[in-house]
This record gives C-alpha cells, sequence and structure tokens, in this order.
C-alpha cells in the first residue's frame, strides 16, 4: 500500500473532524435563518455526534477503552440515527426511529460486554459492521421510497446502499485476516477504511444540503408570492395563479370565475382604530374567505383592502353561493366578542375563453363598483354578456 502508507490515521480522523464541523455549522444556521426547515437541526446533531466520536477515536491511547470504544461507537451509531431521523422529518415520512434506538442501546450494550467484561476485537467489529449496515440501509431504502419523480433523490438512495455494504465488506475481511490490533496503526484496513468514511461522509453531507436548499429555495420562492399582512397570495401570486388559469380555460373552453371582495370603509378603521386594527380585518377576512374555498381555489390581496378569488370551472351563480357564504362568514366577525363591525362589498364575473386578464380584471371591477354604488355590503355580478352598466343583483346585506 504505497500510497496509504504516506497516510496517518489520526490525520484522517482530524479531516473527519472538520468536515463534521463544517457541516454542522452550515446545517446550524440553515436552521437558524429558517427554523421551519425540516430536518436541519437533526442533521447538525447528527455531524456534531460524528466529530466528538472522531475526537475520541483519536484519543485512543490516552482515555479508557470504556470512553474511546464504547462511547466513541455508541456515538457514531446516533449519528447515522440522527441521519436517518432527519431524513424522515424532511420528507414528512409516517415511519419512526424509535425501534432504531433500541438495536443501537442493544449494539451499545454487546460494545460494553466485549470490552469491559470480555476484551475481544472482532465480536466489537461485528457488531459496529451489522449496526452500520442496519442504518444505513434504512437510510437508503427510506431515500428510494421518497425517490418517485426525483432523480436527484434516487442517486443519493444509489450511493447510501453503496456506503451500507461498503461497511458490510469489512466483515468478510475480518474474519478472515483477523483485526488490527492498535486501531491507529497505518493498517491496509484500517486506513483505506478511513479514506473511504471521509469520502462518503462528504457525500452524505453534500446531499443533504442540497436537499435542504432545494427545500429551503421553494420556501422561499413560495414567501415572494406571500401577502405578509393578510396570510394570502400578494398581487404578484395571484396574478400569476389568474394567469394560469385562463391559459386551462383556452384548453378546456371554460374559464374560471372571479370575485373581487372590497372591505367596507377600510379607511375609517385605521384612522378611527389604528393599523393594528387595520392589519387585524385584513387578516380576519382573509381567514373567513379561504375557509370557504376549495382546495383548488386561490385568494390573493389584489390592492390594499381589495382581495380577488379565483374560482376555477366555476360558473356566476356558482361564485355567487360562494360569496353569499363569505358574506355570511365575514358578517359573524362583527358580532363576535371585542370585534369591530366589518363588511364588505364584491363583484363577480366569469372568464371567457381566451380573454386577456386586463378584459376580465376591468369587468370585475365593474362588477365591484356597482355593488359599490348599490350602498355597499352587497354583491352584483357582471357576465361577460353584459355591459358594465346593466349588472345582476345578487344577495345584499343590510348594514
Amino acid at each position: 500500500m504505497p500510497l496509504l502508507s504516506w497516510i496517518d490515521n489520526r490525520t484522517l480522523l482530524g479531516c473527519q473532524i472538520l468536515i463534521g464541523g463544517v457541516f454542522a455549522l452550515v446545517f446550524l444556521g440553515m436552521k437558524y435563518m429558517y427554523p421551519r426547515l425540516r430536518g436541519a437541526g437533526i442533521f447538525s446533531l447528527g455531524f456534531c455526534a460524528s466529530m466528538v466520536a472522531c475526537a475520541l477515536f483519536v484519543a485512543r491511547d490516552h482515555i479508557s477503552e470504556l470512553a474511546s470504544v464504547v462511547l466513541a461507537n455508541a456515538l457514531v451509531f446516533t449519528a447515522f440515527a440522527l441521519f436517518y431521523d432527519g431524513t424522515l422529518r424532511f420528507f414528512q415520512s409516517p415511519r419512526k426511529a424509535d425501534l432504531l434506538w433500541i438495536v443501537i442501546a442493544f449494539s451499545t450494550a454487546l460494545q460494553a460486554y466485549f470490552t469491559i467484561a470480555h476484551d475481544r476485537l472482532t465480536p466489537r467489529f461485528l457488531v459496529a459492521g451489522l449496526t452500520f449496515f442496519l442504518i444505513r440501509s434504512l437510510i437508503a431504502i427510506e431515500l428510494f421510497f421518497q425517490s418517485t419523480g426525483r432523480p436527484f433523490i434516487r442517486g443519493f438512495a444509489v450511493l447510501m446502499s453503496v456506503y451500507a455494504f461498503f461497511g458490510l465488506t469489512r466483515i468478510p475481511l475480518i474474519l478472515f485476516n483477523g483485526t488490527p490490533q492498535i486501531f491507529l496503526e497505518q493498517d491496509a484496513l484500517q486506513t483505506s477504511s478511513l479514506v473511504f468514511n471521509i469520502i462518503f461522509v462528504c457525500i452524505m453531507g453534500l446531499c443533504f444540503l442540497l436537499m435542504l436548499s432545494g427545500e429551503l429555495m421553494a420556501a422561499l420562492e413560495n414567501q415572494s408570492f406571500e401577502d405578509v399582512v393578510s396570510g394570502a397570495l400578494n398581487r404578484r401570486g395571484i396574478e400569476q395563479k389568474l394567469a394560469i388559469e385562463l391559459g386551462c380555460a383556452k384548453r378546456s373552453g371554460v374559464g374560471p370565475s372571479v370575485a373581487l371582495v372590497d372591505i367596507d370603509h377600510f379607511k375609517a378603521i385605521n384612522d378611527t382604530r389604528g393599523h393594528a386594527a387595520g392589519d387585524k380585518a385584513l387578516r380576519q377576512i382573509a381567514l373567513a374567505i379561504s375557509s370557504n374555498l376549495r382546495n383548488y381555489d386561490f385568494l390573493g390581496r389584489y390592492g390594499g383592502d381589495e382581495f380577488l378569488v379565483i374560482l376555477p370551472q366555476a360558473s356566476c351563480q356558482d361564485a355567487q353561493r360562494v360569496v353569499e357564504r363569505i358574506q355570511h362568514a365575514i358578517h359573524s366577525l362583527s358580532t363576535a366578542k371585542n370585534s369591530f363591525p366589518i363588511t364588505v362589498s364584491v363583484g363577480i364575473t366569469q372568464a371567457i375563453p381566451f380573454e386577456p386578464s386586463d378584459s376580465l380584471l376591468a369587468r370585475v371591477d365593474a362588477a365591484l363598483y356597482e355593488a359599490k354604488h348599490a350602498g355597499r355590503n352587497c354583491s352584483r355580478i357582471v357576465t361577460p354578456s353584459q355591459t358594465f352598466k346593466i349588472p345582476e343583483p345578487t344577495a345584499c346585506f343590510p348594514t
């Protein structure tokens, strides 16, 4: 092994400590910046555990075997179990890692027995090899389960499978060639194992990082379409959804209905009760509207006190029934304890195939104008066949 003879095992363990520290800090930083990022904190703990384990391995000649063997191996088992748990959390898998922790406790007990009661190297290596194979295989299996339509995840699963079987290949080598008596000696098996471990830890950390980065980018993109006050889509987001639905209407021949909801006398709420009360009203109305929509309907804050509702595959009459439910829900807010009167005016229309969004929005805005002109706290419909001056009256709520 001319090339491996140039490498010191303590140096390899030191490199693994450094790599683990870098990944631990990166994942901890990601968790700090975006607390809702699933699995980031668990991955950070896993790399921290691997760092402490490697440090105990390096100090093997200066500390007891209970710490340098039993505790160190237990920490490595824990690190991979945390990687498995973090993977489950990231994918929101229904599977749990509870049984795995029992296996780790049993493996640690066996390590302690063959270290303290009977100092035997071969059983210790066998227990460690089988435990690593089990945990890495579980990670690979979970990745395969989640890899449908995700080529990157499937590739990661293949690499984890290779890593699992790499650990398993040490078992026959140890059985035939015997175990190295000195853990840190420059032995072909020990040194090559440490080199491959560094390579796979780097690959695993990078793959976890890419997984979380993709999730983080998607979350940030979603936030860019979200109105921070109401929690609904912002104008950019709702206009994008409208463009998509109008594109679908060209293929299906059925345009979506839209409703423009305006809060009556919203400026008075801000002026008399303050902007905090105005923000509260926006949140309450957004919640009242969204609770009466289907899963595939869309709600966005179109202006300061206006919300745009998109109802795919719905006629004006369907939209009218939805709006009536929304108005009843908003009316109930006014009767709630410690609340203030809130009413809305609503304009309704339906898109026709190949209609541009400007024309549709102009028509629904005209319908809203008719509702306001009728005294507010009511809704009006303007169909594509009508002129803006001939609205169809719908439900009105007395002020």
